[in-house]
Parts: C-alpha cells; sequence; structure tokens
C-alpha cells in the first residue's frame, strides 16, 4: 500500500490504498497522533504535496521516517506529465496542488477538455483542453480568506469561525444586517467570480458550457452555485493526483 500526503495552507490531508476516505490533521502534533496509531500498517512508499514551508515539509518527513520507516517523495510542477502539458513558461512555478489536481483531471477525462475548480484558502480555477493542454487559469481569494481580510480590516465579526458553508445554503441579496450583508457579499463573489471564469475558459475552447465537464475539490466548494452545469464533487482531488503520478512511475 501506498501513502498519500496534501499539505495544504490550512490543513494536512492524507490517506493510504484502500482508505475511504482522507484523514485531516491542523497540526504537525495532530498528524503524528494520527500516524502513531497506524505503526502496524505496511506501507510500501509515499509521495506528497506541500505549498507550505521546506521545514514543514522536512518534520513530516521525518515522522513518516519514524511511523513508516520510510521517506515522503515530494513532487513538483514539471513540464509533462501523465498526458497533461503544462502551461506556464517556468513549470515548477505552478503551485503543485494545482499541478496534482490537472494529473487526476485528466486521469478522469483522459480525451475530453474539462475544468477543475479547487476552493479552499485560494480558488483556483483552471482549464484542461481534449489534448491535455494546460491553458491557464485563475487565483481567486477564497470564502474565508475574504472574511479574514475583511474582519482584520472593519472588525465586524466577533465570531470569526461562522459557518459559511450553512449561511451559503440559505444566502439572500437582501441582508438585514451588516455581518450578513457582508458574508453574502463574499458568498456571491465566489459563486460569480467562478461562474465568470467557467464561461470564459469554456469560450476560448469553442466548447458549449453545459458540456464540459467541471471538476469541483476543495473544502469550499460546496459553496459554489453552478446549477444546469455538468458537475462532479471529488473531495480529494489532489490526493488523487499523487496517486497517478506515483502510480506511473513520476
Amino acid at each position: 500500500m501506498n501513502l498519500y500526503v496534501d499539505v495544504g495552507n490550512s490543513r494536512i490531508k492524507w490517506k493510504y490504498d484502500g482508505m475511504d476516505e482522507a484523514m485531516a490533521a491542523g497540526s504537525l502534533e495532530q498528524l503524528s497522533q494520527q500516524w502513531n496509531e497506524l505503526k502496524a500498517v505496511k506501507l510500501q512508499s509515499a509521495a506528497g504535496s506541500c505549498v507550505r514551508s521546506r521545514s514543514l515539509a522536512d518534520e513530516i518527513n521525518e515522522l513518516s521516517q519514524a511511523c513508516f520507516d520510510m521517506p515522503v517523495v515530494w513532487q513538483s510542477s514539471v513540464a509533462v506529465a501523465c498526458g497533461v502539458t503544462n502551461a506556464y513558461a517556468q513549470p515548477q512555478t505552478l503551485g503543485v496542488d494545482r499541478w496534482a489536481v490537472l494529473i487526476a483531471a485528466r486521469a478522469r477525462y483522459p480525451n475530453q477538455a474539462c475544468i477543475v475548480v479547487d476552493a479552499g484558502t485560494a480558488i483556483t480555477v483552471d482549464l484542461l483542453d481534449a489534448s491535455g493542454l494546460h491553458l491557464g487559469g485563475v487565483i481567486l481569494p477564497g470564502a474565508r480568506s475574504m472574511l479574514d481580510t475583511l474582519n482584520r480590516a472593519e472588525q465586524l465579526f466577533p465570531d470569526a469561525n461562522r459557518d459559511l458553508h450553512e449561511f451559503a445554503k440559505s444566502v439572500s441579496p437582501f441582508a438585514s444586517g451588516t455581518q450578513d450583508a457582508v458574508l453574502a457579499g463574499i458568498v456571491f463573489a465566489v459563486q460569480g467570480g467562478v461562474k465568470a471564469v467557467i464561461e470564459q475558459q469554456a469560450a476560448q475552447i469553442n466548447v458549449k458550457i453545459e458540456m464540459l465537464p467541471i471538476i469541483l475539490t476543495g473544502g469550499d466548494s460546496t459553496m459554489l452555485k453552478l446549477d444546469s452545469l455538468q458537475t462532479q464533487q471529488v473531495p480529494d482531488l489532489v490526493l488523487e493526483g499523487l496517486r497517478v503520478l506515483m502510480e506511473n512511475g513520476k
């Protein structure tokens, strides 16, 4: 069995072959507790992506050595892999999490154009054409990032941990209080921004937007309203991409 590790901006997610759902850790200490309970599991190799500091990656690597007697092979973005061609002139500067979800998307739709939306601390919207060419994408601020920024500037929310996901389920453009008005603005900004990007990306490749597969991933992807479009929710697309890369010897 193989282990896959996604070190994101706010959480560390991981799973190994055979697990139904990924586990999440909010800190290295929590990850250590989780992995120490798995010492009896026989793992062959580990692949990871890290968008945080090199020092944290090194600490996770040491933990993997201690718990499983193997290092984590940290992936990086390259020019071409697994049928995907990177749009960036300097391929390594594309975030490795974005690279991994593109790899996973291509494996799901090997001969078809598709869009990947990864909604987390930041929201990325990337387009692959039918040949596997990455045509680039957009990075938007995530919902929580917007809320945190406004709260630091205006101190509007004594409870900064208010559940945006629950709020988004019944969001209204007719808020009757400042806090609800700000939250509604954030939700509509996220939903409208993503929809606008998708529409322009679909037009770029001359594909009817209703016919274009759109993969949604990331913790805030359930906030997106893309009614009538061909969407698919995949919670752990980065981990899936790491698995594809490992299976192809990358």
